[in-house]
């Protein structure tokens, strides 16, 4: 045993000199390999931790066709869409009438939170995003919610999520009402 040890010895001091090069080789690519991973770990999407809502699941058309009756149809699907540490979903419905000046809407958008930074956003966008005339404060829906009379839409914060609600003439948003979109948000959040 003592004779390998010898040989092993004898051949790491005579080639010593490529040992530290190739051990400094492999070291550089180690730390180059970690590097690259923590960039990438560091520059990838936010994560997911929260499933975001899904504006059409909120609305049914089911419970469109209460609202705005039979003839209810879809205009708008969307799935969320992440932007940063936000999704955004769409849908809406209309009462089907070709005639656009007499027809009746109700959609929503919802913004999601996925993480805890973007549940915080998603609250400070919504206070910050408060119009400071033409509103009037809502209680009783949601965690917070205001209806801006200038757009016509009632916005609920409700937990994580930001909803927009609109509910009525889609020719003339400014005659909707802060009932008729309670009646939409009554189905929303049920």
């Amino acid at each position: 045993m003592k004779k390998y040890y010898l040989i092993a010895k004898d051949y790491i001091l005579k080639n010593k000199k490529q040992f530290i090069i190739g051990g400094s080789i492999t070291l550089a690519v180690a730390i180059f390999i970690f590097g690259l991973a923590l960039y990438s770990y560091n520059t990838a999407a936010p994560k997911i931790m929260y499933e975001p809502a899904r504006a059409c699941d909120l609305l049914t058309l089911d419970e469109a066709k209460e609202l705005i009756g039979d003839s209810t149809i879809n205009t708008i699907a969307t799935n969320p869409e992440q932007s940063g540490a936000i999704t955004v979903s769409k849908c809406g419905y209309s009462d089907g009438l070709i005639d656009t000046d007499n027809a009746v809407v109700a959609a929503i958008i919802v913004r999601s939170g996925i993480n805890d930074g973007g549940i915080e956003l998603n609250k400070a966008q919504f206070e910050s995003g408060k119009p400071i005339t033409d509103i009037e404060l809502v209680s009783g829906v949601g965690d917070s919610a205001y209806f801006n009379q200038s757009l016509g839409q009632l916005n609920i914060l409700k937990q994580s999520t930001w909803i927009i609600i609109s509910y009525g003439a889609a020719a003339n948003p400014t005659a909707n009402t802060l009932e008729d979109a309670i009646k939409l948000a009554d189905k929303v959040l049920q």
